[in-house]
């Protein structure tokens, strides 16, 4: 019964194709899957009513034979991927750290250079990463980015041709994106713990490496400056860096003392002799608790709160796009078909035999959006019963609108002080060119109503 990115990217696809079908055969075929399959008393949630039918669907597809659907990379690519970035965010983590930490022996490990590299550059990577959500909401766009995206998005389509070999991947990846508001932010929310993720391997690759470094060869760090800065400036720096963890441990282990950071600090011109080694090794202790603290575990707490938004997200799906609810609609809305071709041999059927005996669908309530001059003559209550059949809805009311943000502003304030559950539909000319200021008006509409009530 649960929802996945794999799921998602199923139901994106079999809808897509439905679209490309004949309304009536789509019609007799949901119609049937629902009374044969899936019809229950209550009646199933529509998350679950959809769940199950996409599970239909992919029984009927493989028994056709349509194996490699795009699910199937989907989920070889949520499985796949993360351990990608993983491993290779540990490998290039490790590398850095190994490079920083070359000692020959005849010049010790600039600290300040190892701080800035170990400590500092992921702590920034983190808090930028913990920044990029907020900025990408507060200017409505995608908190995952678009170069992630392009990444992510051709290697699905990549994979997907590996496994399927007929292409769709980059179709339904494009779909999820362009349809990624109606799905509660789960692809978006996925992708950042990805990024959590690599974060975390490279702070992982750091620790581990300094450690085994420290094990088993003789690392000296120092200190040095052109600037006047003094051995209890120094001091007080690491004291202050230290403060997270030092209750947990007392100096030398949790931060050098003051003799010790004065004499790890080096002159070149007196040269190392008279630096003694305890004071040199010091600084281990400091870096791999600086790394623990202000690398690792900020990484550890964003894939936290990554994994319980993506959870959240997976719990706020509505399906309640014009899709689903066509979908929906097609399944729960009885179907009659009277004609020779229907008539049985042995002679007609009583109407009573053509009886829906389903369970009562839900219904839509409509608030109808229509321009002045379709409401002419005194046709409101033929559009109110036309739409109310069509959509098998309840319509609340019948608004005349002049298709133009600003003198419809009224009904717009109207719309948006509404409760959600009554789903606005606008009622457009077939026959009119979908011009620039028709999609003005739509783009008016969704900000009215906010991006996840139903437009139709």
């Amino acid at each position: 019964e649960e929802w996945d990115l794999a799921a998602l990217a199923d139901l994106e696809y079999f809808l897509g194709r439905d679209a490309e079908a004949d309304e009536e055969d789509l019609a007799v075929r949901d119609r049937e899957l629902y009374r044969g399959r899936l019809v229950q008393s209550p009646p199933l949630p529509r998350r679950v009513l959809l769940r199950r039918w996409l599970e239909l669907r992919r029984d009927a597809a493989r028994a056709r034979g349509e194996g490699g659907l795009p699910g199937t990379a989907v989920a070889a690519l949520v499985r796949l991927l993360p351990l990608l970035l993983f491993g290779g965010a540990l490998v290039s983590g490790a590398g850095l750290a190994w490079g920083v930490l070359s000692y020959a022996g005849a010049r010790p490990i600039n600290l300040f250079v190892a701080l800035l590299l170990l400590v500092l550059l992921p702590f920034l990577l983190a808090l930028a990463s913990a920044l990029l959500p907020l900025a990408r909401r507060l200017t409505g766009g995608d908190f995952s980015g678009p170069v992630v995206t392009a990444l992510t998005g051709e290697l699905f389509a990549r994979l997907d041709r590996f496994l399927a070999g007929k292409g769709r991947g980059a179709s339904v990846w494009g779909s999820l994106r362009a349809r990624g508001s109606l799905h509660a932010g789960i692809l978006g929310g996925l992708i950042f713990a990805w990024m959590q993720l690599a974060g975390l391997g490279f702070a992982l690759g750091l620790w581990l490496t300094v450690l085994l470094r420290g094990w088993v060869a003789d690392l000296a760090f120092s200190w040095q400056t052109t600037a006047q800065v003094s051995a209890e400036q120094v001091y007080r720096l690491a004291t202050w860096i230290a403060w997270p963890w030092s209750a947990l441990a007392d100096p030398p282990r949790s931060h050098p003392t003051l003799a010790q950071v004065e004499g790890s600090r080096v002159f070149l011109k007196e040269g190392l002799e008279h630096l003694a080694n305890a004071d040199l090794q010091a600084w281990w202790y400091f870096l791999l608790w600086a790394i623990l603290v202000y690398a690792f575990l900020p990484r550890l707490l964003l894939l936290a709160v990554a994994l319980f938004g993506s959870a959240r997200a997976k719990g706020r799906l509505a399906f309640t796009d014009a899709r689903c609810e066509a979908l929906l609609r097609r399944m729960r809305q009885g179907q009659m078909r009277i004609g020779k071709e229907n008539a049985p041999a042995g002679g007609t059927v009583p109407l009573a035999a053509y009886l829906e005996t389903s369970p009562a669908p839900e219904l839509l309530r409509l608030r109808v959006l229509i321009p002045e001059e379709l409401l002419a003559e005194g046709r409101a209550e033929a559009w109110r019963a036309a739409l109310a059949e069509q959509f098998s809805g309840k319509v609340t009311g019948i608004e005349a609108v002049r298709l133009d943000e600003e003198e419809d502003a009224a009904v717009l304030a109207t719309l948006a002080a509404e409760p959600t559950e009554i789903s606005p539909v606008l009622v457009l000319e077939g026959w009119q060119p979908c011009i620039t200021a028709t999609l003005e008006y739509l783009k008016a509409l969704r900000r009215a109503l906010g991006k996840d009530r139903l437009l139709t």
